[in-house]
């Protein structure tokens, strides 16, 4: 998007990225600058005599490696605006009062801000509730989130203003250009583990006799593996840790998408799926397929999915342009004139 507009962007994190986020690193580089903090703190295992640092909400040494960041970035060129989707950064926006001077967008589809009630987690308690609702509740912040549907779901929070719809734009280009090659079998991309509901996944496609298809975490393979075996499904292919041309490239190999997920705050496995032109299904009992209803997703009872899974898979192969190529440039001019109007009013 941003070498689309011509935007100059700085892209700042608080310590070296994943091997999945070099592609990010790269595209900044090249449209703008990457920062991270010259030392930045270790904050895993930070005191080995008191591990409570590398758990503590908010953690204080990835707020620290932010501002460092910002401090390094202020140095080049002042920014006309700030867009954050990691708390932490949006607290070292906070202290630093950049807030009050640049305008601001907490950009998020945070679990706890958008699900209610809030799951049960270990990581995501009250203390990091709290700091969400700091920052969402500032003044001079303007909270904005992926669909129509989430801010529905966020009213719960009562805040100030609704959020600001802000489509998401595709974080893989290539899943939208034109694919010739074999396509077989449904596609599931995710973790293994139990909102993700790989067991429904599993039974549903051998019911339907189909093959599968998985993109997911080196440590959740054998997990499939172990699945597939017990539903007997002996057709199968497997990726994990894949990037960029190779990612889509598998997921436009596929047939068909199958995403039984309980729950999403964002699906964006049904919005990669989309975007390659699969048809994509979700459960209806599961209502976060309603963030997708104009990308034109499927959706089915769980009791029936076997049966809508041999429908859609014996479907004439789509031909036509892909729709999301059309929605993508929608999703650009949205950002466009958000980010314009929020510096002119600046």
């Amino acid at each position: 998007m941003a070498n689309h507009f011509g935007w100059h962007v700085t892209v700042i994190m608080d310590a070296e990225p994943y091997k999945a986020a070099q592609a990010m690193k790269e595209a900044a580089q090249k449209q703008g600058s990457f920062i991270i903090p010259s030392q930045p703190v270790k904050y895993s295992g930070h005191n080995p005599d008191n591990s409570r640092y590398s758990k503590e909400v908010p953690n204080h040494f990835r707020v620290q490696n932010f501002k460092s960041a910002l401090c390094k970035a202020l140095e080049v060129e002042p920014p006309t605006h700030l867009l954050i989707n990691t708390p932490e950064a949006g607290l070292a926006v906070l202290e630093m009062g950049l807030h009050e001077q640049t305008p601001t967008t907490f950009y998020t589809h945070h679990e706890n801000l958008v699900l209610n009630p809030i799951p049960k987690s270990s990581k995501f308690g009250p203390s990091y509730m709290e700091m969400l609702l700091r920052i969402v509740g500032t003044p001079g912040i303007t909270t904005a989130t992926q669909s129509d549907y989430n801010v529905e779901r966020m009213k719960h929070l009562e805040l100030s203003a609704p959020p600001v719809v802000l489509p998401m734009p595709i974080p893989d280009p290539q899943l939208l250009q034109p694919y010739h090659g074999e396509r077989k079998g449904v596609l599931f991309i995710g973790r293994h583990e139990p909102r993700k509901q790989p067991a429904v996944f599993a039974q549903k496609v051998a019911q339907a006799g189909l093959p599968a298809k998985v993109l997911t975490r080196q440590n959740s393979e054998q997990k499939f593996t172990k699945t597939f075996n017990k539903h007997g499904i002996t057709d199968y292919e497997m990726k994990s840790e894949i990037t960029g041309q190779e990612k889509a490239d598998f997921i436009r190999s596929a047939r068909i998408a199958f995403h039984p997920a309980k729950l999403e705050s964002y699906g964006f496995s049904a919005m990669e799926t989309l975007a390659a032109g699969l048809p994509t299904l979700l459960v209806h009992e599961y209502g976060w397929w309603q963030a997708f209803i104009e990308e034109g997703v499927q959706i089915t009872p769980v009791r029936d999915a076997q049966n809508m899974l041999r429908e859609l898979y014996e479907r004439p192969l789509q031909t036509a342009a892909n729709h999301a190529v059309q929605q993508e440039q929608q999703t650009f001019a949205i950002w466009d004139q958000y980010l314009n109007a929020a510096h002119l009013q600046d």
